[in-house]
């Protein structure tokens, strides 16, 4: 048990694992449906290539990669608030307080991620409503 006087007791580092646990549940969800759609993408541009497929691949591709990489930083984030968890348990606050805020930067660098695919797939539609000459934006 942490001391009294531990701004940070263990279960602050468990209140990570519910966000945690739903964020990698939408970023798989976010993965499949992406892959579906890399997939048919693929087979219509292997049938009759299209410029504006390829521009497609290669957005896709990017934000596969970045979806990869917010998958790694979440589970570095709660990999580190487990870890943060035992540090406060065994009595050694500071050390946990330190890897607890490395575990938010995780959740953070993540998230901010995850802002950034989203720019990607609104560029990817909007090459969509560019070539189907659709008004606006």
């Amino acid at each position: 048990m942490p001391p009294a006087n531990s701004a940070l007791g263990p279960a602050i580092p468990a209140l990570i694992f519910p966000a945690i646990s739903l964020l990698f549940l939408a970023y798989t969800n976010r993965f499949l449906g992406l892959t579906a759609v890399a997939r048919k993408i693929l087979a219509e541009h292997l049938s009759s290539p299209q410029p504006h497929w390829e521009i497609q691949l290669i957005n896709i591709r990017r934000r596969l990669h970045l979806i990869r990489k917010m998958q790694m930083m979440g589970l570095a984030s709660i990999i580190l608030a487990a870890v943060s968890m035992g540090a406060l348990v065994n009595e050694f606050p500071k050390i946990g307080q330190g890897i607890f805020v490395c575990s938010l930067a995780c959740f953070i660098a993540s998230m901010g991620i995850c802002v950034h695919e989203i720019k990607l797939s609104i560029d990817a539609i909007e090459v969509e409503f560019k070539r189907a000459k659709v008004p606006g934006g």
